[in-house]
């Protein structure tokens, strides 16, 4: 009975709270009016030196839990220190608090020209649209199951990367140790390679922001000493490769996304092959200018190497100024029962 109770209330108080937030005065038409605030990022950003931070607190709610306890945590707590030479040289140093690892990204790079830039470091392997995202405009609290358990994540290595004379397609090509953030050095002889070929096209008028992104993205590496945590790609011993695809179509008030990522593990311990995949498809809408509703399909096969999961997601977005955000997403498995139900709601400061 108590049970009941739990998910019929959750099931009322939620939808009822997003149309709250979306009818209230916050979302109504705002014209940031703001010298003071302007002075203020003035004083942290310029060419060679700017400082950036993000703060994130979240609510995580469940009337039933398999793992973890419902409560409020830190999400994130990053500071991020970078710039830009003369001569194109340019750096970057980004720490994230909550994490044993504090270091997210230590990196420097040479700008070339816009056709060509190399850099090296620790920073994102050039995997997915979606996990190149900064973690501050997420379209929805967390990334989607197949990226979580499949990209490549941070890792150190080198990248050349460009644009095309017209702006059109950008490509990124990495080498890495495949060994994610820790350790710092290559614990075998092999590299994790990996590659993204992005084509980007303005689909309306000159002051409009409609456009199309499309995404194509493959990564190849023999691991021969896994890691001992991570996603499936970290952990698993064996020749991996990985291929994807990605689209991104914003027109008007109307976003549309979706990603695709199969992979190819033969084992080095058992012989035997796996293919993992997943995929994930969102549609948005701009209620408001400071007002973005969501839905979401997530779909992951873990092909016995971890559990399958589906489900689906509603989210808002609310933007209350230029440098906040709450988000407010209700994850239903399709799989499970409407007890394991999951309401989160991120609290957000990023400047």
């Amino acid at each position: 009975m108590l049970k009941r109770y739990k998910i019929g209330l959750s099931l009322c108080v939620i939808p009822l709270f997003l149309v709250l937030i979306a009818s209230s005065p916050l979302n109504a038409q705002h014209k940031h009016d703001g010298s003071d605030f302007d002075v203020f990022q003035k004083q942290l950003k310029n060419d060679y030196f700017s400082v950036g931070a993000l703060l994130q607190t979240r609510l995580d709610y469940q009337p039933e839990r398999a793992v973890g306890n419902n409560g409020f945590s830190i999400g994130n707590a990053r500071l991020q220190v970078y710039g830009q030479f003369d001569g194109g040289f340019g750096y970057q140093l980004q720490t994230n608090f909550t994490r044993q690892s504090a270091i997210l990204d230590a990196n420097a790079y040479y700008h070339f020209s816009d056709q060509f830039q190399i850099k090296a470091g620790l920073f994102k392997s050039p995997f997915s649209y979606e996990f190149l995202t900064g973690a501050p405009n997420l379209d929805f609290i967390g990334r989607s199951g197949v990226v979580n358990q499949l990209a490549p994540n941070r890792q150190v290595g080198v990248q050349v990367s460009g644009t095309s004379e017209d702006g059109i397609l950008r490509y990124q090509l990495g080498a890495f140790n495949g060994n994610g953030f820790d350790p710092n050095q290559n614990t075998d002889e092999n590299l994790l390679y990996v590659g993204r070929l992005e084509a980007g096209f303005e689909t309306g008028e000159q002051a409009s922001d409609d456009r199309i992104i499309f995404g194509l993205n493959a990564s190849r590496e023999i691991k021969e000493q896994p890691n001992s945590t991570g996603n499936i790609q970290s952990i698993f011993q064996g020749n991996q490769t990985l291929l994807g695809s990605d689209v991104r179509i914003i027109q008007g008030d109307l976003m549309l996304s979706g990603e695709l990522i199969y992979s190819w593990l033969d084992s080095a311990v058992t012989d035997e092959s796996y293919n993992p995949y997943g995929y994930h498809a969102t549609i948005g809408y701009d209620v408001t200018s400071k007002t973005q509703l969501l839905a979401r399909l997530d779909h992951f096969e873990g092909d016995n190497l971890v559990s399958n999961s589906e489900s689906i997601v509603a989210g808002a977005n609310i933007y209350p100024t230029s440098f906040s955000k709450i988000q407010v997403n209700y994850r239903i498995p399709t799989q499970e029962s409407l007890d394991y139900s999951q309401v989160l709601v991120n609290f957000q400061i990023a400047i």
